[in-house]
């Protein structure tokens, strides 16, 4: 099944305004949203990240950092989708 129109519109829309912190880039600049999966039925939305594997071992202090800078991405991401669909739950994959 085809995604709606103008709920593809909110989508892009969504991810064109929500920005990585550091680098001040959107998501959609960056890529870091593969998808999101739209359950009108159950009014969920899941956003699948496109996150880079972690390997804590490799450098602790990155790892924290990062993922600070992820749980940061997903909290603004989940906002801005809270804006356009409220009521709605919000996930990440």
């Amino acid at each position: 099944m085809e995604l709606e129109l103008a709920v593809s519109k909110k989508f892009d829309a969504i991810l064109d305004r929500v920005k990585e912190p550091q680098s001040e880039l959107t998501l959609a600049e960056l890529g870091l949203v593969k998808k999101l999966t739209y359950f009108e039925a159950d009014r969920t939305i899941v956003a699948h990240m496109n996150f880079a594997p972690e390997n804590p071992a490799s450098c602790p202090a990155c790892f924290i950092t990062t993922d600070m800078m992820k749980d940061s991405i997903e909290r603004d991401l989940r906002a801005a989708i809270l804006e356009d669909f409220p009521g709605w739950t919000v996930t990440f994959a």
